[in-house]
């Protein structure tokens, strides 16, 4: 039998199965048809728009559009500028796995010491403050003249002198990279130590009567325990990262030049600074595949490990 005729009766068997369900579950599928017509109206609708809105020239605040096919990538795909935002956004998204080891540590640490609420309290502060004032905070401490950060690495002979952090696209995506993780690792911690406190008491005695040492518990009892934990809060964490414009656009504008213009905050310039909606679309588009490409890859690589499903 041809491997096309074989794929059809493959496909019909589907389709039929699928039908046979829909008959069998009238009621259920009834009940998902609010649900079907909420994320086709009020999710692929506009996707499907922002992908024709891509292949237009669209000024804001203007109702005209001129189409002019795929040139907005064509610009993207030729600009250096884009390259620059695709290396900060790739640096500031991985820069989560700084957050995941800070809140893996913390969590691990804050299990085998007294006063845990109190501890705990304290090291959800920074995810509790406003982005506009952790910002402002971070923009004092890291002045090179007032700051008291570079001021206590000069004073003690660590620099020679304070490094003005914002003129170089190095330094100043190292900064907001740093307070970034600063910000938001106590949302890692807080799932991480809710995990670690609900594994039995009895996985770790069973290891002491084996007399597993530490680091063999660790890695035996208490790390498979956390995996799913682990895997949530990472995904969520640099989706949210790739996705969060306010620390870059508070602390650097997306400069010096566009080395710290990650792909979010490269979206807002174009669509509200430039007044470009069409590549505005554009760079949210190829952003869109990018995240969902990366999310894909790192499912499909959990699942393959030890047979997880999700």
């Amino acid at each position: 039998m041809k491997l096309n005729n074989v794929k059809t009766i493959r496909g019909n068997q589907y389709i039929d199965t699928w039908v046979e369900a829909i008959q069998e579950n009238k009621l259920a599928y009834l009940f998902l048809v609010p649900l079907l017509s909420f994320i086709i109206f009020l999710v692929w609708v506009p996707f499907l728009q922002g992908i024709w809105m891509s292949l237009h020239t669209w000024p804001f605040g203007s109702g005209e559009a001129t189409f002019v096919g795929l040139d907005n990538y064509t610009y993207l795909f030729t600009w250096d500028g884009f390259y620059t935002g695709l290396k900060a956004t790739i640096i500031y998204g991985f820069a989560t796995v700084l957050q995941l080891v800070i809140a893996l540590v913390a969590a691990l640490t804050i299990n085998k010491v007294r006063f845990k609420s109190i501890l705990s309290g304290m090291y959800l502060l920074p995810y509790t403050m406003p982005p506009v004032a952790t910002g402002t905070l971070w923009l004092f401490l890291l002045d090179p003249s007032l700051g008291p950060v570079f001021g206590f690495l000069t004073k003690h002979g660590i620099l020679d002198e304070p490094i003005y952090w914002s003129t170089s696209g190095d330094t100043a995506l190292a900064a907001i990279t740093l307070v970034g993780a600063w910000t938001f690792w106590p949302f890692m911690f807080i799932i991480l130590y809710a995990t670690l406190v609900s594994i039995p008491d009895e996985y770790y005695e069973s290891a002491k009567v084996y007399g597993a040492s530490r680091i063999q518990t660790f890695r035996y009892v208490t790390l498979p325990q956390m995996k799913t934990a682990i895997f949530v809060v990472f995904t969520l964490r640099i989706v949210w990262n790739l996705t969060k414009i306010s620390q870059p656009l508070q602390m650097t504008h997306g400069g010096p030049g566009n080395d710290t213009s990650i792909l979010s905050l490269l979206l807002y310039r174009f669509a509200f600074v430039r007044g470009n909606l069409g590549m505005a679309f554009a760079v949210g588009l190829i952003f869109l595949l990018l995240v969902f490409g990366f999310i894909i890859l790192f499912i499909r690589s959990y699942e393959k490990q030890e047979g997880n499903q999700i």
